[in-house]
């Protein structure tokens, strides 16, 4: 294959393989509280970041899943960081407009996120290890491909231990008072 024909396909694999964990970077960008344009804004700056990190089309190929996540939880907290440096320079109370104190309603939101991320690790420490293992996984982004490789299980296993896993975690957090939005 010459060099010419291989050229065009690094930018289509590229976006594939984007595509395919898009998901999982909105997923990341939610957890860290970012609104809606921030998520998108994530998935550009993810986008651009492991442009940079990849150097041929057989690396981009084989990216790992984990590898990802951990570029858009390492983007997602720079995007906080950002936001946090930027409230910091707000202009006092006498001078900031109306819509700048009515935009901190986000402690409650805050509050509610660490109350469910505890909840969860309550409800993980009492299952079954390896469900609370493979659920574990799924909740940071993990594949079932890679969870395979990593774990040594098979996919039915895997398949198995996260369906289970996940009813056993909704009925435990059902349980301490969590609700999904389709039980209401």
């Amino acid at each position: 294959m010459s060099e010419e024909n291989a050229a065009p396909s690094l930018p289509l694999e590229f976006e594939a393989t984007l595509t395919r964990l898009a998901r999982m970077v909105r997923a990341v960008g939610v957890r860290q509280g970012l609104a809606d344009d921030d998520v998108d804004a994530l998935l550009q700056d993810v986008r651009i970041r492991l442009w940079n990190a990849q150097a041929t089309g057989e690396s981009v190929r084989q990216l790992p899943t984990s590898y990802v996540y951990r570029t858009a939880m390492s983007a997602a907290i720079d995007m906080v960081r950002k936001r946090r440096r930027e409230q910091e320079r707000e202009p006092p109370l006498e001078v900031a407009s109306p819509h700048a104190l009515t935009a901190g309603g986000s402690t409650d939101a805050a509050a509610l996120a660490a109350d469910l991320r505890s909840a969860i690790s309550h409800a993980l420490a009492e299952m079954v290890p390896a469900r609370a293992t493979v659920v574990q996984m799924h909740l940071q982004g993990y594949e079932r491909e890679e969870m395979m490789r990593l774990l040594g299980y098979t996919d039915d296993k895997i398949r198995n231990l996260l369906y289970r896993g996940l009813h056993d975690l909704r009925e435990r957090l059902v349980r301490a008072g969590h609700r999904w939005p389709e039980d209401t």
